[in-house]
């Protein structure tokens, strides 16, 4: 009688149980319809980008993470304050000092090690964008400012990536999927100069909704749940709990992706 060398039955019995760990991780997800075991190898396998780790970054990068993106490419060239911790809910006061990305990746690793998490700490420019985000299939913009946001959108137009952009104040907060060239990007309506408040006031539930939503989006772009999109901005209102819809067409005479 011929039996199986021990360490041979031992390593199946170890891989089995990887894959069935694997499921049940993701098992809650994968009876939606339309998801499945196919959509998430399609996680699986997509890099994403997100531009900032702070208020928006903070829960879009846990919700890409826990639902198992395969890699995360994070960008932030700031370190962790003390007047973060109202709202960037990835750090703690341990954390004040360390730089973003160093912190947020040690977090993100521990909530799904399956997954690849890759940070940067440096400012996003025009030169630098290509290397940091260059192999992206979608990038997430959790910025501040309107400088940068320019920056990753004419990159994303250039590259055909979809981006899908968030920005939030107090109470309220605005989103859109932006896919190059199908709808209006940023440089349609968004302007260039700088007109906001320093500090901006924001209530810290507001970043986490919208970072969620953000993270929603995203997911549902790499699942090809959001091929029709038309290019709509959703303004959320927390002080009312209100969101509406408003259509942004394209700028024939945009900079960016004008004709």
């Amino acid at each position: 009688m011929n039996e199986k060398p021990a360490e041979s039955c031992g390593a199946k019995v170890v891989k089995y149980n990887h894959l069935m760990n694997k499921s049940e991780r993701y098992e809650r997800q994968l009876i939606i319809e339309g998801w499945g075991e196919k959509g998430q190898n399609r996680l699986s396998r997509a890099v994403v980008g997100v531009a900032g780790t702070g208020g928006l970054g903070s829960p879009a990068c846990t919700y890409l993470t826990a639902a198992g993106v395969g890699t995360l490419k994070i960008c932030d060239f700031q370190d962790v304050e003390l007047s973060n911790l109202n709202r960037q809910i990835l750090y703690n006061d341990g954390d004040i000092g360390l730089p973003k990305v160093v912190a947020a990746a040690e977090r993100l690793s521990r909530l799904n090690p399956e997954i690849a998490v890759v940070p940067h700490n440096e400012l996003i420019t025009d030169d630098s964008v290509v290397r940091i985000f260059g192999n992206c299939d979608l990038i997430v913009d959790c910025l501040d400012n309107p400088e940068t946001r320019h920056v990753i959108n004419r990159f994303c137009v250039a590259r055909g990536i979809p981006l899908v952009h968030a920005g939030v104040m107090e109470f309220y907060g605005q989103i859109m999927l932006v896919r190059p060239p199908k709808t209006a990007c940023l440089g349609c309506f968004f302007p260039h100069e700088s007109s906001e408040v320093t500090p901006i006031p924001i209530f810290g539930a507001t970043a986490g909704v919208l970072g969620a939503m953000e993270a929603n989006l995203a997911i549902r772009c790499l699942l090809g749940m959001e091929e029709d999109s038309k290019g709509q901005l959703i303004s959320v209102d927390l002080s009312t709990m209100e969101m509406m819809s408003i259509d942004i067409p394209k700028n024939p005479d945009c900079p960016v992706c004008g004709e």
